[in-house]
């Protein structure tokens, strides 16, 4: 087809109008038809106007990045709440001439994004020839989920009605049923409560997963399989798409459409479909081929395994659930580091940490020699303990990413605990005067207290106390400037009881002092705070040099010379305690 040129005017300046071929597609009768896209450039560089059987197209062009799914890209530009997302989706096909798979797009590749289309005019032309039919949950390999909560009177009929838009009629008993197999946690979808968690794809599968290729084209099946086999057509289970989830937010490549090729050194290649053998592609060059449906046979894995010392094969088993499947497929990932559950990572720094989850990795030394970067990973029980959002985010800090799967439902606060630090520093007096108001003790500030005679002698003296308080009804000093050591002995000869910390210079050594000259229970003993029971395996020890004590209302006080966190202050808050801050920075 020709290219013809025009000069079209949009704006103020002169545009260029391209009519570009897109390629041939086949009509329903089975004929090929040509067609023309015409191309206005508008004044953003990323958005262009395209023509399509006489509707205007507003498009944006955007670069693939890593761990993009088209879904997604739709999702975030609302497109998938359109009333026009049929149109938009067939435009996007004929936009983007080699798309054979939705689903199948790669990092660097530049695709062409339908936003709004013109007025219905040419509707029939871009409409597919026949309305979509619904597709079957089935087929819904390769999407990511999103995590729904139910609310009170929901059922999942109506759950699956209102959030895809579907009629009685397209809700069969198959799409149900791999529903149900999306949440495995959930014993009865037919007894659902309120704010439980019930995750569903991203997508509306009446008419996203449309058909891109040619009509009556049959599925993937591995080589070799013959149709009608009990693994022909296999059903799609929640391990793959869990599988997924977690080498994705990992970092890492996991590839689970289209064909892998396989070289081998003595000639010849194997192929293995991606739906059954989805592959890992790690940073650190290992190929973890993943076997499903367990349907390689093992001498067909040790040729890989035995050709390319990069490839090892995971073999999967009925009774394997996300758990047993990692624990097979972590090990022949050959991290530089893998903790199991219960094996202890730590922290070492003034504030020091114990960490234990079900794995901890270790992807690759640090050529630096600096601290490592690691991944935490968790299947947290339903009702078990989490990490809090603080000590998620002091980690990430430190280069420890956190994974708990499957995720908390929206319900949980979205932002940290919000922290209580009160700051003393290494002034004295500020430190004096705010352990005893913690402690409800009243005192009075720089008083000139009069030592009179016993009648024994002609004389009296004046003593400045910089804290003059009453201790069961006995008068008390507590002096930071420095009294003069010889004025003690009189002091307390006039039973006026005397604390002094002014040789002091330690923060910590001053709240003790004062806690115990006033009577208030503390320990000065580091203390450990978790995340959950002693006994946990999956569990976080922060340990903090301090001390802990309550103050007049009971509230737990800790107060420290470390210099402690934002994070860790709102985690030491979420466990009922306000900071005292002793740390000069």
């Amino acid at each position: 087809m020709n290219i013809f040129i025009k000069i079209f005017s949009l704006l103020p300046a002169a545009l260029l109008i391209f009519l570009l071929p897109l390629g041939p597609t086949f009509s329903q009768e089975g004929g090929e038809e040509t067609y023309s896209i015409s191309l206005v450039q508008t004044a953003e560089s990323d958005k262009e106007i395209h023509e399509i059987e006489g509707r205007k197209v507003l498009t944006e062009t955007y670069t693939v990045r890593k761990g993009d799914h088209l879904w997604q890209l739709l999702r975030k530009r609302g497109l998938l709440e359109k009333r026009e997302l049929p149109e938009l989706l067939a435009a996007l096909k004929r936009l983007n001439s080699t798309f054979s798979n939705l689903d199948l797009i790669h990092p660097g590749e530049k695709i062409m994004i339908p936003l709004t289309l013109s007025p219905v005019k040419g509707l029939a032309g871009i409409l597919p020839k026949e309305p979509p039919q619904p597709i079957p949950l089935a087929d819904l390999k390769d999407l990511k989920l999103e995590s729904y909560t139910v609310r009170p009177g929901d059922s999942l009929i109506k759950i699956v009605k209102t959030h895809y838009g579907l009629s009685d009629h397209q809700i069969t008993e198959e799409c149900l049923e791999q529903i149900h197999r999306l949440n495995p946690q959930i014993a009865d979808l037919n007894i659902l409560y309120p704010d439980q968690m019930v995750r569903l794809p991203v997508h509306t599968p009446h008419f996203v997963r449309a058909p891109v290729k040619p009509a009556g084209e049959k599925r993937m099946r591995v080589e070799g399989q013959k149709a009608g086999s009990p693994s022909a057509d296999k059903e799609f289970t929640a391990l793959g798409y869990q599988l997924q989830e977690i080498f994705t937010l990992m970092g890492e490549e996991w590839v689970n459409t289209g064909e892998h090729y396989i070289p081998l050194r003595s000639g010849g290649q194997i192929n293995l479909k991606a739906e059954s053998f989805p592959v890992a592609n790690l940073s650190n060059g290992k190929r973890i081929v993943v076997d499903l449906y367990r349907e390689l046979p093992e001498r067909m894995a040790y040729v890989i395994t035995s050709n390319w010392e990069n490839y090892r094969v995971a073999q999967i088993q009925d009774r394997d659930d996300l758990r047993s499947a990692l624990n097979k497929i972590f090990p022949l990932c050959e991290f530089h580091k893998l903790y199991r559950s219960g094996e202890p990572f730590e922290l070492v720094g003034d504030i020091y940490f114990r960490i234990t989850a079900d794995w901890i990795i270790i992807p690759s030394p640090d050529p630096q020699g600096s601290r490592e970067q690691a991944i935490l990973i968790n299947l947290p029980d339903e009702k078990g303990p989490r990490i809090p959002h603080e000590l998620k985010d002091f980690l990430a800090v430190q280069g420890i990413k956190t994974i708990e799967y499957p995720p908390l439902s929206s319900l949980e606060p979205a932002s940290p605990f919000p922290s209580e630090v009160l700051k003393a520093g290494h002034d004295k007096a500020r430190i004096i005067e705010t352990v005893l108001n913690l402690a409800g003790q009243a005192f009075t500030r720089n008083m000139e207290l009069p030592l009179h005679s016993d009648g024994k002698g002609g004389f009296s003296m004046t003593v400045k106390a910089d804290f003059f308080l009453y201790l069961d009804k006995k008068e008390a000093i507590i002096d930071f400037s420095g009294i003069g050591n010889e004025m003690i002995p009189l002091l307390n000869e006039y039973k006026v009881s005397v604390l002094s910390v002014a040789a002091e210079a330690d923060p910590g050594i001053i709240v003790s002092k004062i806690l115990e000259f006033i009577g208030i229970r503390f320990d000065s003993k580091p203390r450990a705070f978790t995340t959950a029971g002693s006994g946990e395996s999956k569990n976080i020890m922060v340990t903090i040099p301090g001390i802990s004590f309550q103050d007049e209302t009971g509230k737990s006080i800790f107060a420290s010379s470390v210099d402690i966190p934002d994070e860790i202050a709102g985690f030491l808050s979420r466990k009922g305690y306000k900071v005292l801050s002793l740390s000069s920075s």
